[in-house]
């Protein structure tokens, strides 16, 4: 087996991966959008590409991640996958050569911060770490897609953030939480739940509005299933509930709105102020 230390800056040392591979698996819960660019301008025209990561609200109303990213990468025929509990920075490409790394795709991550990983050149670790993530990839229960239709909704929230609300980080996502260790609590959107019922409508809302009502952040299914005699009050037309409760609670993940925990059980992934 052939490996590398890397450490900051990696720009380079990643670049030259991209431009001398034809197939690349990213792996990273941050992305913004200058290092998007950076990957499309340096990817040949004909590379099989994927990105998987972390759809959360709160990354892109802290400015932890962009919007704009994710929009370039489905501009270009590139298939992002959302993963909610994503931590781990994983750069494959081909079957032969992978990055692994504490470094997101940010300019802090890639140049800014004190960084490490290891670049490693083997094909049957590499095979096996590509065939664990390709599995994640395409597994529907644990991971939804990521459309242009669901960036929409998500900037039409973001868009009725009040101004004293707005937030204003560094690039660094290190600065994020400084002076304190990240608790669970941190990854929950606080800019006002007005921000998402005032965007989102029909069923989304109803049911987003139910599980608004439910006291526990991490709730049951059934716990929505409770609601369901209102829920057909309001949608008569509708002959199977909770179907359709299902059905919206992967919308409400597909948003980064919920996250499935397994088993039956949820959590939202904003804080009810």
């Amino acid at each position: 087996m052939s490996y590398q230390i890397i450490t900051n800056p990696t720009t380079e040392v990643f670049l030259e991966q991209v431009r001398n591979s034809h197939e690349q698996l990213f792996t990273c819960p941050f992305i913004k959008a200058n290092i998007a660019k950076l990957i499309l301008d340096n990817i040949s025209t004909k590379s099989k590409t994927s990105l998987l990561t972390s759809y959360k609200l709160t990354n892109f109303y802290r400015g932890s991640s962009d919007l704009t990213a994710l929009k370039s990468f489905i501009q270009k025929q590139v298939p992002v996958r959302n993963l909610p509990g994503l931590h781990a920075k994983t750069y494959i490409f081909d079957s032969d050569r992978a990055i692994i790394t504490s470094a997101n795709l940010t300019l802090g991550g890639l140049q800014n911060n004190y960084e490490c990983g290891v670049l490693i050149e083997d094909d049957k670790t590499v095979s096996k770490l590509k065939s664990n993530f390709l599995a994640i990839f395409k597994d529907r229960e644990r991971v939804s897609i990521v459309t242009e239709e669901i960036i929409s909704v998500t900037e039409g929230i973001l868009a009725k953030v009040p101004k004293e609300k707005k937030v204003k980080f560094e690039k660094s996502e290190k600065e994020l939480f400084p002076q304190k260790i990240y608790e669970p609590e941190d990854d929950l959107y606080d800019a006002g739940v007005e921000t998402i019922t005032n965007t989102l409508s029909g069923w989304r809302l109803d049911v987003f509005n139910t599980v608004a009502k439910i006291p526990l952040n991490i709730f049951k299914l059934d716990s929505v299933y409770a609601f369901k005699k209102r829920l057909h009050e309001l949608h008569p037309e509708n002959l199977n509930v909770e179907a359709k409760i299902r059905q919206q609670l992967q919308e409400l993940r597909d948003l980064g709105l919920v996250e499935f925990m397994g088993k039956g059980a949820y959590r939202k992934l904003w804080k009810n102020l």
